[in-house]
């Protein structure tokens, strides 16, 4: 249970870097403006980062020692992979309800684009 609640905190996590970077990237002007573009990609990327990181992390760092017991050790790292698949699914679902909720903001770009 503990795996699913550091995923679920590492997509909070990841969402807020994600939410950062895009309000870090100006707004440009024109006929066909590429932020939004800049925007969305940075999204994903940090998207791919989230379960990537949260693996590694609870794979070398949170894992129980296995010399201590190894069937324990054996169902903990059996649940992270799924638990990184519900972190993915958190974020991506955090991310979508952002865009859709904040209208005239930087982070509705992640999943719209205005013309």
């Amino acid at each position: 249970m503990s795996s699913y609640i550091v995923s679920i905190i590492s997509a909070g996590l990841f969402i807020l870097i994600a939410a950062l970077i895009s309000n870090a990237i100006k707004f440009e002007g024109g006929a066909n403006p590429s932020d939004p573009k800049k925007r969305k990609i940075w999204f994903w990327v940090m998207a791919i980062l989230n379960p990537v990181v949260f693996f590694v992390l609870s794979a070398f760092v949170l894992a129980p020692n296995p010399e201590d017991d190894q069937m324990v050790y054996d169902e903990y790292m059996a649940v992270l992979p799924i638990a990184a698949g519900v972190g993915l699914l958190v974020y991506v679902l955090i991310g979508f309800i952002l865009s859709l909720t904040i209208k005239n903001g930087k982070i509705n770009n992640w999943f719209h684009h205005k013309k």
